[in-house]
């Protein structure tokens, strides 16, 4: 499935942007999307990969009032805040 078609949009709440943070003693390292609604876990993981250059660790998908939600752990080693400011998502 092509990746512009699978994430719709970055998910942008405080709650969300905090999920990003990696420190020594906190590692969320975590990135939110709209993603959509036929896509599966192995989709987003693929689409992730291709458009920000990392590698994924686990996906986690929820259906909410606002669309089809992925939370997307990277894997150790990568940072969320740098695939974050190639979206655009300060």
């Amino acid at each position: 499935m092509d990746p512009y078609k699978v994430i719709i949009a970055p998910w942008l709440t405080e709650k969300s942007l905090e999920a990003r943070i990696n420190t020594e003693y906190d590692n969320r390292n975590r990135l939110e999307f709209i993603i959509n609604r036929k896509a599966t876990k192995a989709d987003v993981a693929s689409a992730v990969e291709r458009l920000f250059d990392v590698k994924v660790a686990k996906v986690n998908t929820r259906i909410t009032k606002y669309g089809k939600h992925a939370s997307v752990k990277l894997a150790e080693g990568y940072d969320a805040e740098e695939a974050a400011l190639k979206l655009g998502a300060l």
